[in-house]
């Protein structure tokens, strides 16, 4: 069970004045005698329109966009094997000791994708690569951004990264196995392995979202 701190009456009271001041314009000097305002340091994105960033902050900015550009490939080739592993299932359960033509020619897809989401995900590799050595490059203890420190930015797309490495390694191990599926429910598991892609999760998707807002590819709403 969490705990509870308890506060005593005169603290709580004491709250409740300065709330009752907060409300007040002639008490507003009293106020700031309780309360300090918080000063933000200052960053190159804090004073420069995204769109006109330059030097290291204009490079991470551009880094996560060819991170999102890449899923955005990642999720297109998934989708086209997607449908082709629902294909072989689709054979294979028809007659489980199918090897047509029809099959050969599925599988040989199957593999053309597996080979461009290999190259997607190199690619996921250099930019991770690249967001680590900016970080390394930025030696003054302002950050890039707004919110998030320097090595956040870094170890959020390490993170995507490594959860896309993980789902390449399903991606490849589907591939070597469905067409040799010895029953019904070995070749659905195959093709639901392929289409749920458990390794990117939705805090693979969280920290995406982080880095487009932080960024300025997405508008806090």
């Amino acid at each position: 069970m969490p705990r509870f701190r308890l506060f005593h009456l005169p603290f709580v009271n004491k709250i409740l004045d300065l709330i009752k001041m907060s409300t007040s314009p002639n008490k507003s000097r009293n106020v700031e005698k309780h309360f300090s305002p918080i000063t933000l340091p200052q960053s190159p994105a804090g004073i420069s329109s995204h769109k006109n960033l330059t030097g290291l902050p204009r490079v991470a900015r551009d880094i996560v966009a060819d991170l999102y550009n890449n899923i955005q490939r990642w999720n297109d080739n998934h989708i086209r094997g997607a449908n082709i592993t629902k294909s072989i299932a689709h054979l294979k359960t028809n007659n489980i000791a199918d090897y047509s033509k029809d099959l050969e020619n599925l599988t040989s897809d199957l593999f053309d994708v597996v080979e461009k989401l290999s190259g997607i995900s190199e690619a996921f590799d250099f930019l991770c690569s690249q967001m680590k050595s900016l970080v390394k490059l930025h030696k003054k203890t302002t950050t890039l951004f707004i919110s998030m420190r320097n090595e956040q930015l870094a170890d959020f797309v390490e993170a995507i990264t490594s959860a896309y490495k993980g789902e390449l390694k399903v991606k490849k191990f589907v591939l070597e196995n469905i067409a040799h599926a010895k029953n019904k429910n070995e070749v659905m598991f195959y093709a639901v392995c392929w289409a749920h892609q458990q390794k990117v999760n939705v805090e693979t998707n969280v920290k995406l979202e982080a880095l487009l807002t932080e960024t300025g590819h997405r508008r806090i709403m």
